[in-house]
């Protein structure tokens, strides 16, 4: 006659972490697939409309080649997993961390030929992680955040591409930029990269995300 022998199985809860890095893994997914969406609904009646809010420096991601396309993507990933981070911590990640949790695009990804060596430079409340290829031909990669300046109200009060707020409530200036000369950038704090060559990327753009509200 056999017996069976009980297994006792712990089951802990997920520490503060662990769930806030849960939930932006989800919204994130949300937020990416409502911009894309949004942007290919921009798209429809030709591009000229989809133009005419963009600076000379702005264009959309829609528009460029598929591979800028999935960086763009990881670099939204990256950039919420980031301020997670940022939220809990009290600081900026490092790149090393980032990659260490296995975070696109900081991670080593095997199924690509291309790789990038990434920095995080900053200097009072801006932020920059820089990512520079280590193959020639390739463009480099900026994520530039702007934090709250104690003291002074933000530019605006509700969030959407280009702001995103902090668990403590301070809301953040984002955005996302590509430089085609990839080798030939220092990995220094770019303070205004519209000057030095760099074009900014949107998923959507500043005046049809302004519309949806």
């Amino acid at each position: 006659m056999s017996t069976t022998t009980a297994r006792r199985v712990q089951v802990e809860t997920l520490s503060a972490r662990a769930e806030l890095l849960a939930v932006v893994r989800a919204s994130m997914g949300i937020t990416i697939g409502v911009w894309i969406y949004a942007a290919m609904m921009a798209g429809v009646g030709g591009n000229a409309p989809r133009q005419r809010n963009l600076l000379p420096f702005q264009k959309l991601i829609a528009d460029r080649v598929p591979t800028e396309q999935r960086m763009f993507r990881e670099l939204q990933e990256g950039l919420l997993e980031a301020e997670a981070a940022r939220s809990t911590a009290s600081a900026w990640p490092t790149p090393d961390s980032l990659a260490a949790a296995g975070v696109p695009p900081f991670a080593h990804d095997p199924t690509q030929r291309s790789s990038f060596v990434w920095r995080l430079v900053q200097s009072g409340t801006m932020v920059n992680y820089i990512g520079i290829p280590t193959t020639a031909g390739l463009p480099a990669w900026l994520l530039l955040v702007t934090e709250p300046t104690p003291g002074v109200p933000p530019d605006q009060t509700f969030e959407d591409e280009e702001h995103h707020r902090l668990q403590d409530g301070g809301m953040l200036h984002v955005s996302t930029w590509v430089h085609g000369d990839g080798r030939g950038i220092a990995p220094r704090l770019v303070r205004m990269p519209q000057a030095e060559g760099w074009t900014q990327l949107y998923a959507v753009g500043p005046a049809q995300a302004a519309a949806r509200r």
